[in-house]
């Protein structure tokens, strides 16, 4: 890995066209450390329903942990700010302090995998072995869809006739 310190940089903050619940309403997603009671717990267990239907929690959540300055309290992708601190110390006990860096570059492999599956067509053992896998899933769901293949072809060639020994010794004299 490098030894430039990780740049929180590399991981940018997520966006979505569609409006978030976090954006709708931000007064959900506030907590401070000294709120205590049911109403706070309440309001923290609607929060993270919230989060755990957004489609954008994963990405926030990598945010939210690269930029602690920035997310010093708050709930962020379903987490409070005591639940980012163990996620924090649990990535450097794993992945070492440049933790970021490697998250950054296997998302960044991530990417680039599916831009390359899109952008790249099938090879030609590819495509075959996807027309077999169709035909299969084809006659497991609902039989085969072309006739038999005797009859696909027309008409049986005629075969040549066996004789006998006997039989061409006669027509020769």
């Amino acid at each position: 890995m490098s030894s430039a310190k990780p740049s929180a940089a590399d991981i940018p903050f997520p966006r979505i066209h569609k409006p978030t619940s976090c954006r709708t309403t931000p007064e959900l997603f506030a907590h401070e450390y000294e709120e205590h009671g049911y109403q706070v717990a309440q309001r923290i267990a609607d929060a993270q329903a919230q989060c755990a239907v957004c489609p954008i929690a994963p990405q926030c959540l990598k945010w939210a942990l690269a930029h602690p300055e920035q997310t010093p309290t708050g709930i962020w992708a379903g987490t409070t700010a005591r639940q980012r601190t163990v996620l924090r110390t649990r990535l450097i006990a794993r992945l070492g302090p440049d933790w970021i860096t490697i998250v950054a570059a296997v998302d960044r492999a991530r990417r680039e995998r599916v831009l390359a599956k899109r952008h790249q067509p099938p090879t030609v053992s590819q495509a075959r072995l996807a027309h077999l896998d169709r035909e299969y899933k084809r006659r497991d769901n609902r039989g085969p869809r072309r006739p038999p293949a005797a009859h696909a072809r027309g008409p049986e060639p005629p075969t040549p006739r066996v004789r006998s020994r006997a039989a061409v010794a006669e027509e020769v004299f």
